[in-house]
């Protein structure tokens, strides 16, 4: 990625005497959120959630594992009856187990949630920081390390000229 930073200052540099003013600045996003003095406390935060829906996810592995367990040691001494209710209190654990993973674990659920509850108001402090130290030392263009642009005068995005270009073509 740090090639790819490099290869754009490079053609913005080669591009001529109007690129040459352009003011690039570069910064370590990852670095700066770590070591932003309320991440430690929003991971800390998040870790004791988590180990809390781990505990309850082994609770209910520990159930489902004794449940099969007692089945099989016992299935021959059941009626059909007794046979088949077994069997659906098991596929209800297991449902119950898989339907808990995905609320906490899935990709859309708690945990997700939660570290973005936690992380947000950081991204949040750290992208005003970055905005108004590109503006008030001038500043065209910020990006992380990994390429990701950070900041950019709005004077920079070419949206409505693309826009009109688009619809004089057809």
């Amino acid at each position: 990625m740090r090639t790819l930073i490099l290869g754009v200052v490079l053609l913005l540099a080669a591009a001529g005497p109007a690129s040459a003013e352009l003011k690039i600045g570069v910064l370590d996003y990852q670095a700066l959120f770590q070591g932003y003095e309320g991440y430690d406390e929003a991971q800390n935060i998040f870790n004791k959630d988590l180990d809390a829906w781990q505990n309850q996810k082994q609770q209910m592995v520990t159930e489902l594992l004794q449940a099969r367990e007692d089945y099989e040691a016992q299935r021959l001494l059941f009626d059909p009856d007794t046979r088949q209710e077994r069997e659906a209190q098991i596929a209800r654990l297991e449902a119950e187990l898989y339907q808990f993973e995905q609320d906490k674990f899935g990709p859309e659920g708690e945990a997700v949630r939660r570290n973005m509850e936690l992380s947000e108001p950081i991204h949040e402090k750290i992208r005003e920081v970055v905005k108004t130290v590109a503006e008030e030392e001038g500043y065209d263009l910020v990006l992380d390390v990994t390429g990701m642009v950070l900041y950019q005068k709005p004077e920079m995005l070419m949206n409505e000229k693309v826009g009109a270009a688009l619809k004089s073509r057809g």
